[in-house]
């Protein structure tokens, strides 16, 4: 009966949270850099062009195709930052959704899993490292997929272990880094492979589905005669990411996110725990955490979002442990209701009382929105990401001075001449001045990748007053956009 209270409660929390966090960090915070870059590579996917060829990307394309049509059918609302935003933070609930499902399966208590949804909901870390970005989807996915793995070694259903490897693929069609997060997972199918838990027969089954998109993926891509630069741009590439930050290639959360201050610590414990007395579920997910760990140790851990899977990971085995070993239902009860209710005063005041402020001011992104047509041309900032609906100057959209110079070192296409592109294609926006090579900058040099010539910025340019933005005279603007045979053109 206390216990059917207790997720009564549960249950209103999340309704609550659902509400007060939704609106936080979808209607009052600003879009960042990633919201906007991944809204404007869909909307390019929607004109027609090609990722990697026509366009430089390091993630693989299924967030561009699949929320292209959406993309166009609200480019012109102000409102699509927001709604784009609503749309992840559904996809984080679902995820914790599929995290609860994973421990009723464990036989973990109802209230625990509950517990674990409605910490992720509300969580001040999560929710502002999983906002529109490939990454989001695919952690969701991540956790349904493991959902199924898990169901099928329980009852020895085939489709549930198809079903299984299709969204590990789709998972993977998002973001191709989710293949690290599939290391510990694969290794417990070979194991229960090998324990006869797993037949062969329905392991070849359910890897028939996935090997044929595979193919159908890579002909594709060999059709467009791109399937060497595909492999470049998103695995060579990404490998060299990582160098290029230096003393700062490892850092851990700051302060602010104080439930790594906590889940980090607990969730080694639970895995301490599990990996002498777990089952094999728990096993899995704890290796996870294990590998986690390492990556962030002592591979890349440079900003939030690459450590927040490492986070998602040690609240939930942290809130499986606790509901195992802690039998005080009263004690579970009074930590995990002030934790609960510290984490909506927190998203309060570290969230809405700080953003709220800046609503009145127009960001980068939002004068681009009003400013910029898709005849225009547009150079996004050095570090910021500002053009929506814009043509792109040059081949790499963003990050100049860090993107297109590593980009360039793998081979994947030179840098642009940004001087040259103002003389020839007047850029609407631009970001002026330097843009320093990012790779020195993290060691303490100066050098510049770009610098735009001072006398073209102060003849075919005003100031906005906004960061270093700079908007085209009128005098050399064109005007009377249309759509024309299939591409935005000026009539004129």
């Amino acid at each position: 009966m206390i216990e059917n209270r207790i997720q009564k409660l549960l249950w209103l929390y999340i309704g609550i949270a659902v509400i007060f966090c939704g609106y936080i960090y979808c209607f009052v915070a600003k879009a960042n850099g990633d919201n906007v870059e991944h809204l404007h590579f869909s909307w390019l996917v929607w004109q027609g062009y090609v990722p990697y060829k026509d366009f430089f990307q390091h993630h693989n394309p299924l967030t561009w195709y699949l929320f292209a049509p959406l993309v166009n059918l609200l480019i012109n609302n102000s409102r699509i930052f927001s709604i784009f935003n609503l749309i992840s933070y559904g996809a984080v609930g679902l995820m914790a959704y599929y995290q609860y499902r994973i421990m009723i399966l464990n036989h973990n208590s109802k209230t625990s899993g509950i517990f674990l949804l409605a910490a992720i909901i509300s969580s001040y870390s999560i929710l502002w490292a999983l906002n529109f970005r490939p990454d989001t989807f695919a952690y969701m996915l991540l956790f349904m997929g493991m959902l199924y793995l898990f169901k099928y070694v329980e009852v020895k259903r085939l489709w549930m272990l198809v079903v299984s490897f299709l969204i590990f693929f789709i998972a993977f069609m998002f973001t191709q880094k989710v293949l690290i997060n599939l290391v510990v997972p694969a290794m417990g199918i070979i194991y229960w492979l090998y324990k006869r838990e797993i037949s062969f027969k329905d392991l070849a089954l359910a890897c028939v589905l996935p090997i044929l998109l595979l193919g159908v993926w890579c002909a594709y891509l060999y059709n467009e005669d791109i399937l060497q630069l595909y492999w470049v741009s998103n695995f060579l590439y990404n490998t060299h990411i990582p160098e290029i930050f230096a003393q700062n290639r490892i850092i851990f959360p700051p302060q602010e996110y104080f439930e790594f201050y906590m889940f980090i610590p607990t969730g080694c414990l639970a895995t301490i725990y599990f990996l002498i007395k777990g089952n094999a579920f728990e096993k899995i997910i704890s290796f996870m955490f294990v590998e986690e760990t390492i990556l962030r140790l002592f591979y890349f851990s440079a900003f939030l979002h690459y450590s927040i899977v490492w986070l998602i990971l040690g609240m939930m085995i942290t809130v499986m442990c606790a509901d195992k070993i802690f039998k005080n239902k009263i004690l579970k009860i009074s930590l995990g209701a002030v934790y609960l209710i510290f984490s909506l005063w927190y998203s309060y005041n570290f969230s809405y009382k700080v953003e709220a402020p800046k609503l009145e001011y127009m960001n980068g992104h939002e004068f681009a929105f009003e400013n910029l047509t898709p005849c225009d041309y547009a150079i996004n900032g050095y570090y910021s990401v500002y053009n929506l609906k814009a043509k792109d100057a040059g081949y790499y959209a963003v990050l100049l001075g860090q993107i297109d110079v590593l980009g360039e070192k793998t081979g994947i296409a030179p840098k642009a001449d940004l001087n040259k592109i103002i003389q020839t294609k007047r850029p609407k926006l631009i970001s002026a001045g330097i843009y320093w090579d990012t790779y020195w900058e993290q060691r303490g040099i100066q050098v510049p990748a770009h610098q735009i010539d001072q006398s073209l910025v102060d003849k075919y340019y005003y100031y906005t007053g906004i960061g270093d933005i700079f908007i085209l005279k009128p005098e050399y603007q064109k005007h009377d956009c249309r759509y024309i045979e299939g591409k935005w053109e000026y009539r004129d």
